[in-house]
């Protein structure tokens, strides 16, 4: 079983897509970047998997569990949390 799962993630802001059926797996132990241009939709996924945007489209499981049906604020417990660059 892999330890975060995404699947088919779709996020729309408008007429703006932001991310368009994003799929990956990580498993533990891995050890995986996240690279691309400005715009690219980087932190969009993050906002996602921590609950911080809801998407449009698509599912997010760590360890099986489905975060999206987790309230934001307990996503934490979970293992999926984020801070900010300042």
């Amino acid at each position: 079983m892999s330890m975060l799962e995404v699947e088919g993630i779709t996020v729309r802001f408008g007429g703006l897509q932001a991310l368009s059926s994003l799929s990956f797996t990580i498993d533990k132990g891995q050890i995986v970047g996240l690279i691309g241009p400005n715009g690219a939709g980087k932190t969009t996924l993050f906002n996602v998997i921590s609950r911080i945007y809801d998407p449009t489209e698509g599912s997010v499981t760590v360890d099986g569990k489905d975060l999206l049906a987790i309230p934001p604020h307990k996503i934490a417990r979970e293992g999926a949390f984020r801070t900010f660059q300042n």
